[in-house]
């Protein structure tokens, strides 16, 4: 619908970018910006964070304070938030935050809803089934229309599959390009008008932004920018590859438009692998785009000017990115700065390859553009998130968790207006969504603001068994909050974090307890040692008796809650090796396993292996005793093994006459010894030896050559060590015991050997 007072995502971020200026610039009296430039990063499941941010940032009206957003740009996750901001700041409103579009589209989508096994293909192993019908809740708002004011020019960052050639030096050199971008303009038409989408660039323009295919009228339709936005947040493995039908900008008839007789159709993939914070192209824009009016306003010119020389003064950039923190996290591992080995080199380089390509573009902007580091607005996160471990997807696990980052983005949007505030705002220009904390869809924001400000009515609004599972996440977040903040590496004196949660733990401070939460024994709030990020969060929610529904997990296992995770990507890595061409097969297998295993080790279901050794070569095959193997570690395990095989392939005698041991018995994995490097085991096996010198027990065994292992057939007890890397290449040490039968002593042997084992 469109609201009788328009809401403004920019308001809220003017009123810091201007407090910043000021406190930059305290000499000086810096002019209020007229508009505001907002660029949203890619963040996997932390775009459920940045909705929860713009959500809040909406709810606020400042009257005659407000000022235009003109221009958004976006990355993957951060691309398709840019366009609800839009949608938000130009009229679609909201008065609780279940009801809003930022959560309709992010909150109701979980790993089951990506994860539908008959849709995996060789490319992808998610489906885009679920973001497409949620992409129809957008059109319909957005064929309900946007304000008539509304004029904001959306920029969205993509990478072809394959790279376009660009010409160089008179057409003699051919330069591939990978990154592509899309300049947008959208303007509203009023309610029950879809708004006019039209591509926003120029033939003469220094970035070429591609044009998106238009209609007769040279108008996008909206289902080409879904396209667009499902192609920008294509991530390789996880999505296939997205086709768009697009022109070169200096390939159509008409500036600007691209009918679909002149649209191209390729591939594309997530706009984050080489520019994930689009700010570059925000500023570009910006430069080439907007004018100032005569009553001092931004507008957009109708067609971009390259020649333009100087970014508009009057216009603020504003920067949302989950990753950006209010207090510390832990520094990345240092290369040796005189690496002594190829491996060491090339382990470095791949280390800082992603981060380096995704920030290249925000890297040369800081390069080209300096003035522009004192205009930005860096929001930050002051607690941390619960979808944040697994590279930031563990959010796609549990509603619940996705729910708390969205209200956790909404406090930090809170937190940002309240130092703003503070800067001598007046009462009045208070946002009207202060008043709300405590109604309707509020209440969790009102719980989670109380404990993080450590209010008198913690005690009370956060009571009553719906924020049972929210009071366990609330304090999970203080404790890993205080954990990294006191960890012995953080030496940052008190106040260098305008957190003042940090700086209680930087004076050795516990975390303080959530009200209403009481569990059954309060657990170690400190990582351990060798505690993985998800181990770690998992041991606190267990503890915490949080209810993992979605995991279907009982309340205070949180181990368990690891091992589903594990074992849902599992099921996903076999299914899309199972969709590749048979050549390719056994390397996807092979690498997914091995990713899938960095996470928490499990193992194969069913393995065989070949091993050789000096007296023994063996066949064995080892099967898991349930279908999760590691909540007991019991495997069942059975072998054929071969002694003596020189008399078999030689003229001579080897002394050891042939022989086939047939066993089986329990194989036993102890988890704690589990990684995805290399895996221990210990067997017990029994059975019987069949020796070729008494035929296969089907005659009487001579009495020569008795001290020979194989010279009779007869029992065997054999006990394993064992140790494989990669699940590939393994090592093992049988001890064999033969007990003495119809006269025969007793005997015994070790057995070492090494081979291959192969998952099935």
């Amino acid at each position: 619908m469109i609201s009788s007072a328009k809401s403004c995502v920019a308001c809220v971020l003017l009123l810091l970018t201007s407090t910043a200026s000021a406190q930059a610039l305290p000499s000086l009296q810096s002019p209020a910006p007229k508009a505001v430039s907002l660029t949203v990063s890619g963040g996997v499941s932390l775009g459920t964070y940045e909705a929860g941010f713009l959500y809040y940032s909406g709810t606020s009206s400042q009257g005659e304070r407000a000022v235009d957003l003109r221009l958004v740009t976006g990355a993957s996750a951060g691309s398709l938030n840019a366009l609800l901001a839009i949608m938000a700041t130009c009229g679609v409103d909201a008065s609780t935050p279940g009801q809003s579009l930022f959560w309709d589209i992010w909150v109701p989508i979980g790993f089951n809803d990506l994860f539908v096994p008959t849709s995996t293909t060789a490319l992808g192993v998610f489906s885009r089934e679920a973001l497409e019908r949620r992409a129809s809740h957008i059109e319909q708002a957005w064929n309900q229309g946007l304000d008539r004011a509304c004029d904001v020019v959306i920029g969205v960052s993509t990478t072809r599959l394959s790279p376009r050639a660009l010409q160089a030096a008179n057409g003699r050199l051919d330069l591939p390009r990978l990154e592509e971008k899309f300049a947008i303009r959208i303007q509203g038409r009023g309610k029950d008008r879809p708004p006019r989408a039209t591509n926003y660039t120029t033939r003469e323009g220094r970035r070429l932004e591609l044009l998106l295919e238009t209609d007769e009228h040279g108008e996008i339709p909206f289902a080409n920018l879904r396209e667009l936005l499902l192609a920008s947040m294509s991530f390789p493995i996880a999505f296939p590859p997205q086709p768009l039908r697009t022109c070169a900008p200096k390939a159509s008839a008409k500036p600007g438009e691209c009918q679909p007789s002149e649209a191209k159709r390729d591939l594309f993939i997530d706009g984050g692998v080489f520019d994930n914070t689009p700010l570059r192209l925000a500023v570009g824009l910006a430069r080439d785009g907007l004018r100032e009016t005569a009553d001092g306003k931004l507008e957009w010119r109708p067609i971009p000017q390259p020649d333009t020389r100087t970014t508009p003064p009057g216009i603020a950039f504003a920067f949302i990115d989950p990753d950006a923190t209010e207090y510390p996290v832990a520094p990345p591992a240092q290369a040796d700065a005189s690496p002594t080995s190829l491996p060491a080199t090339l382990a470095g380089l791949l280390a800082t390859f992603v981060d380096t390509a995704r920030s290249k573009e925000l890297a040369m902007l800081l390069e080209e553009e300096p003035e522009i580091a004192k205009r930005l607005t860096l929001p930050r996160r002051h607690f941390p998130a619960a979808g944040a471990p697994l590279f930031a997807f563990l959010g796609f696990f549990e509603r619940s968790f996705r729910v708390f980052d969205f209200y956790l983005g909404m406090y930090d949007a809170r937190r940002m207006m309240d130092d703003a505030f503070r800067e001598g705002r007046t009462p009045s220009e208070e946002p009207r969504a202060a008043a709300m904390d405590g109604i309707g869809g509020w209440q969790p924001f009102a719980c989670m603001s109380a404990v993080y400000d450590a209010l008198p009515s913690a005690e009370q609004v956060c009571q009553g068994e719906a924020l049972a599972d929210f009071r366990a996440l609330l304090q999970m977040s203080l404790d890993q909050l205080y954990d990294a903040c006191s960890r012995p590496e953080v030496t940052a004196p008190a106040g260098a974090w305008r957190n003042t949660h940090c700086d209680r733990a930087l004076a050795g401070q516990p975390p303080p307890r959530v009200p209403g939460l009481q569990p059954g024994e309060w657990p170690e709030w400190k990582q351990r040692k060798d505690e993985s990020e998800l181990s770690y969060s998992m041991r606190l929610l267990g503890a915490y008796g949080f209810g993992f529904q979605d995991l279907g997990v009982p309340k205070g296992r949180g181990d368990l809650a690891v091992l589903r995770i594990r074992h849902a990507l599992g099921d996903a890595a076999h299914r899309l090796a199972a969709a590749q061409p048979a050549a390719d097969k056994p390397t996807v297998r092979f690498a997914s396993k091995l990713a899938v295993d960095s996470i928490s080790y499990e193992p194969q279901r069913l393995s065989l292996h070949i091993t050789m050794g000096p007296t023994t070569s063996e066949v064995g095959l080892s099967v898991g005793a349930s279908a999760m193997p590691l909540s007991s570690g019991l495997r069942f395990a059975g072998a054929l093994g071969f002694r003596g095989l020189a008399d078999v392939f030689s003229s001579g005698s080897s002394g050891d006459p042939f022989g086939v041991a047939l066993t089986g018995g329990l194989e036993f994995q102890p988890r704690s010894e589990q990684t995805f490097l290399s895996q221990s085991r210990l067997a017990l096996r029994a059975g019987w030896l069949f020796s070729a010198k008494d035929q296969y027990g089907t005659i009487s065994c001579p009495t020569s050559g008795a001290s020979h292992v194989t010279a009779c057939s007869r029992p065997v007890v054999q006990g394993l060590v064992g140790i494989t890397f990669l699940e590939f290449l393994r090592a093992q040490l049988v001890g064999e015991w033969y007990p003495s039968t119809e006269g025969r002593k007793t005997l015994w042997s070790m057995a070492p050997g090494i081979g291959l084992e192969l998952g099935l």
